[in-house]
This record gives structure tokens, sequence and C-alpha cells, in this order.
């Protein structure tokens, strides 16, 4: 037979919709998680998860056990009985979800008024009493589709499994070894013993058949515990206990400080023949009343809370502490997971599992249009895409690698500002040409000079070896090198205007007075 490979939870686990946020409690077969129901829309809850251990996880007896309490238990509706809201497995982890009890069990609250040198107030007793006893009525009455009676016995009533919440309110949890008929798992094993001894019924100690009389012998032996500080039967080992417990012997006197009316309803609760016994859970109930009623001990609701929250104040606040605590690391938690959730809006959801290695960037020149907008800081964030059910973990070569559209879009940019670029400079380029040709077209009036039509000749001979000085350039010499200044323009006749007061004429030729202007190669 293959064994379910052994799964250790931690704070952050996911059970389906659950989010385990850290444990609570430990028992001798499961562990108790506070946990977070996810719903739709942001919805949120608090619950509390309880698993089996990963010790019995492969033990189809307790796994069928587990079972067993989830089938039995979420058939109860009863607001002193802990409400079963779901049932399920993921990972091979069979969990139950449970109502959220923000409380203590009695136990604790028991011992903590002991630690501190009170008494609980017989009130606040006989309150949380009677209201466990609603509670297990309506387990014992839990009936199939049919209407036949299941004959639910809870079989472990005690101290431990009766949570008070700061509200004042008893719950019975825990119907893991309840027996009930069709159960799966079966009774009790031969030479086993299910429950706790000092609150345990003779018949159940002695193997004998078992019904709902023995919840109410548990649940006289839990009240008897709460008023005299001590068990109605105890020896100084299990066995001398049950030596005692299946003996003749009566349970001791309580103290003189209980009111008779509540001493009579413990006593007809431990009587050790079930015929003789209180023969319900509603009857003890009624009868508990009565007694409160009668002797003047009348107690709400609201007076347990307030005991409750006073005698378990420093519980009560490091409890929300370390809820708080909790919920703020799995804060952190979820933003870590957005944090490493794929930006790229082309990819997945971001439901695939995340990149294991680091993608590379290769490095990128300042002339590369795209490496002033690509912040290499992205690229080195964990990336994951899932196509169905496979992840697909691929490194990127650059932020915009895998988008085809984005470098379309761009290149056609850069094409459209080019084309403008070039548009703009021809424009320019056309104006100084219009430019000139208007200047060179323009008339232009002469001041007050010699004129006279000049022919170009060529160059005068070089001065002879006599020669001492030569003579100054005259205006045709002038006009003649200024004209082979620029041997694109062929020497024609022209009219020139001499400027003697201007020197500079001499540099350029002057724009003529002709039909045609000149080409100045534009």
């Amino acid at each position: 037979m293959n064994e379910r490979p052994e799964q250790r939870l931690e704070p952050g686990h996911r059970l389906d919709r659950y989010e385990l946020l850290c444990p609570i409690a430990q028992g001798g077969m499961a562990s108790v998680w506070l946990a977070r129901q996810h719903g739709k829309h942001g919805f949120e809850k608090l619950v509390a998860v309880k698993t089996i251990l990963p010790l019995f996880a492969n033990d189809l007896r307790f796994q069928q056990m587990f079972l067993d309490e989830a089938r039995i238990a979420s058939g109860i509706e009863h607001p002193n009985v802990a409400q079963i809201l779901d049932l399920g497995e993921e990972g091979e982890v069979l969990y139950l979800a449970m109502e959220w009890v923000d409380g203590d069990s009695l136990s604790k609250l028991f011992r903590a008024a002991e630690k501190s040198g009170q008494q609980l107030p017989i009130g606040v007793i006989c309150r949380i009493v009677a209201d466990t006893c609603a509670g297990l009525h309506a387990a014992h009455e839990l009936r199939d589709k049919s209407g036949e009676l299941l004959n639910v016995v809870h079989r472990d009533v005690s101290p431990q499994n009766i949570l008070v919440s700061t509200k004042g309110q008893a719950k019975l949890i825990d119907f893991g070894i309840a027996k009930a008929r069709d159960r799966v798992a079966g009774d009790t094993s031969t030479g086993l013993l299910k429950g706790k001894i000092l609150y345990m019924p003779p018949e159940q100690a002695m193997g004998k058949p078992v019904d709902r009389r023995a919840d109410v012998w548990a649940i006289g032996a839990v009240l008897y515990h709460l008023l005299a500080g001590v068990p109605p039967f105890e020896g100084s080992n299990q066995l001398a206990t049950l030596h005692v417990l299946t003996g003749p012997d009566v349970p001791p006197p309580l103290p003189a400080h209980v009111p008779p009316q509540v001493a009579h309803v413990v006593k007809s609760a431990l009587v050790k023949d079930p015929e003789l016994r209180v023969p319900t859970a509603d009857a003890l109930h009624r009868m508990l009343e009565a007694a409160m009623s009668s002797s003047g001990n009348a107690t709400l609701q609201g007076d347990v809370a307030s005991f409750v929250n006073k005698a378990l104040v420093d519980r009560v606040e490091a409890r929300r502490k370390a809820m708080d605590l909790a919920l703020e690391a799995a804060k952190h938690r979820q933003k870590l997971q957005q944090m490493l959730k794929p930006s790229d809006p082309d990819s997945s959801s971001g439901m695939g599992q995340p990149l294991r290695t680091r993608a590379t960037v290769p490095s990128t020149t300042p002339t590369d249009p795209l490496s002033l907008s690509a912040p290499d800081a992205l690229a080195e964030m964990p990336s994951a895409a899932t196509l169905g059910s496979a992840a697909v973990v691929a490194p990127r070569t650059s932020m915009y690698a895998a988008r085809p559209k984005q470098l379309a879009i761009v290149g056609a940019v850069l094409g459209v500002c080019a084309l403008v670029a070039a548009m703009a400079i021809g424009a320019a380029l056309a104006h100084t040409r219009d430019g000139r040709a208007a200047a060179a077209a323009a008339p232009v009036e002469p001041p007050p000079a010699e004129t006279r039509t000049v022919a170009a000749i060529p160059p005068p001979p070089p001065p002879s070896p006599t020669t001492t000085a030569a003579p100054p350039p005259t205006s045709r010499e002038t006009a003649e090198a200024s004209a082979t200044a620029e041997p694109h323009v062929a020497p024609v006749e022209t009219t020139e205007h001499v400027h003697t007061a201007r020197p500079h004429a001499t540099a350029r030729p002057v724009p003529t007075h002709t039909s045609k202007p000149i080409d100045d190669g534009f």
C-alpha cells in the first residue's frame, strides 16, 4: 500500500480556499490552526482548521475517525456546539474547517482562577455547564434523513472540550471519538479506552455499551470538579482511579458553600447505575436552570463574559496580539507574491511558478533609443508565464524582446520623425535659394560714381626686371581678379560700378543688371 507523503504545514500554506495563519492547539490526533477563508469579491473570514497530525496521516483508522467526526458534527446545528463549516482534502491533507471561537477552554479558565487565588463563581459555573447541556442534547437528538435517531454519544465531555468565548458563550467541541449508529470507524477497539478517566462513567470504563446517559455522567463529573476543585473519583494513578470508579464508593460531599439545590443536581447526575441517573442532558439543563434561580445564583451569558475577560485578560491580550502578528505576516506574504508576479501584460494571470533563474540583460549603447526607456531593474525581477498547466520559464534578453508590436510602433514613429526632418531641411534650403535669387534680381541703386563699359582682358605680363615698383591696380584689374576668383562664372561683358569708397567690392563680383541672373551653385 502506498503511503501518503508526510507533509508539514507552515503559516501561509493554502488548503483550498483556507490560508493557514498560525497554530493554536494540538491534541493527541490532530492540530488546530487559525486560518483565513478567502472568497469572491475580497470576502475574508477567520476560521479554525483542524488537520490530522503527520504522525497519523497514513493511518486509515485515524483518517476514518476524522471523517466520522466531520459527518457527525456537521449535522449538529446549535449555538452551544462549534459548527463544522467544511471538509476537504488538499495535497493529501485531510482538514476540517470550523467556526472560529475567540476564547479558551473551561480547563484554562479554571486554572487561571485557581492560580489567582479565587474560585469560579457558582453562577458562572452553572451557566457554562447548563449551556453545554443544551448543546449536548442537540447532539443526542441528531437524526438521519428518515427521522431515525443516530444515537450519538460524545464519550469525551470534559473541561478541555468545552470552549468559553470572550462573549461568555459555551461551545462543545471534538466529536472525534463520538459513538453513533453507522459509524464507519466502528466502536471502541478491544482493550482500548476512549475518553478521559476522570470524567468517564463506570459503564464506559468497564467496556459496556453506552448511550446518552454516559454523557450525562460526564457533564455531572465536570460540574463536580468545578465546584469542589477535585474530580469526583481520583486515585494515585489511572489504574487506582478505575478501581474506585467501578467500585461501590460514591463521590465525597461537595463543599459547604455549594447551595443544596446545585448539590442535588450533581448527585442526580453521578449515579453509577445508568437506569437511576438523570436520563437526558435536556433534563439536567432544566434542573440546573431551576437550581440557579432558587438558590439566588441566576447568571446570564453577559455575566460569564465579564468574568472571562477579567480572569483571562493576559491570555485574551496575548491571543489578540498573536492574531494581529499572523495577519500582518500574511499581508507581507501577499505583497511579496504580488511583487513576484510577472509584470508583462501579454503574460498569464501570474498563477504559475516563479522564475527560478535570473534573466540577463545585454548591455546597450547610449545610441540605442530603446535603452533609454528599458529599466534594467524590471528585467531582474522574477517572472513566469503559464500555458495550460505547464509553467513556461524563459530568460528575457531585453524588456522589449518579446514585444514586436512595440518595436514596430517605435520604428514607425522614428520613420515619421525622419521624414518630417527631411521635409523641414528641404524647405529651409528652398527658402534660402529663393532668397538669394530674389536678392540677385533686385535692382541696386549705386552711389555716384564713374560708369564705363569694360571687357575682360588677359592678365598683364609680368614686370620686367628693370621695374622697381608695381603700379597700383586699376579698377579693371580688380574686376578681372574678382572674375578669376569664381572659376564657374564665365567672363562676360558687363557694366561695372566702381566704388572707390567701399574696398570690399573687390573681394566679390558685384551683381550686374542683366536679364539672366548669375548661377550661384544652388
